[in-house]
């Protein structure tokens, strides 16, 4: 059995932290070159989650973030947060369908995620501190559907 390529950081929950997640995601030089632009949004998205709806911005608060090469080709990431914020509503992760042109602004992040991510799920208890993590293979081109065109032009 071989070592585990397995890696964990942490960081604050401010706005500067999820961009200091964004690169530490593509870090590594197998994820170099764009070979890591998925890996590097998914993170961002899971982040910027963990910062906006969880007690991960408060004071003191954090985030860990997690990368592990699962062969050449497939990469988990997870982030982790610190639960509801005090007194605020207790939420868990799910993807809002919004439809092309819709102002709303927000609720698209999980549903980059879903686009993107072979699986994602989310680990824990309600109300309590969530893992979530996303499998991505490197050698594939997500459904992104009509938006997917806004995107990558």
């Amino acid at each position: 059995m071989g070592w585990s390529s397995a890696a964990w950081c942490y960081l604050g929950g401010t706005c500067a932290d999820v961009a200091r997640a964004r690169a530490w995601f593509v870090r590594d030089r197998r994820l170099r070159g764009g070979r890591g632009s998925w890996v590097e949004l998914v993170g961002s998205e899971l982040a910027t989650n963990a910062v906006r709806h969880t007690a991960s911005s408060e004071k003191y608060g954090r985030m860990g973030l997690s990368l592990e090469f699962l062969g050449e080709r497939t990469v988990l990431l997870g982030v982790l947060d610190q639960g509801p914020r005090f007194g605020g509503p207790v939420l868990t992760p799910q993807v809002v369908d919004r439809q092309p042109g819709e102002l709303n602004p927000g609720g698209r992040g999980l549903w980059l995620v879903d686009r993107i991510a072979d699986f994602w799920w989310w680990e824990g208890q309600r109300g309590q501190p969530l893992l979530l993590r996303a499998i991505i293979r490197l050698d594939r081109e997500p459904d992104l559907g009509e938006i997917g065109l806004d995107l990558v032009s």
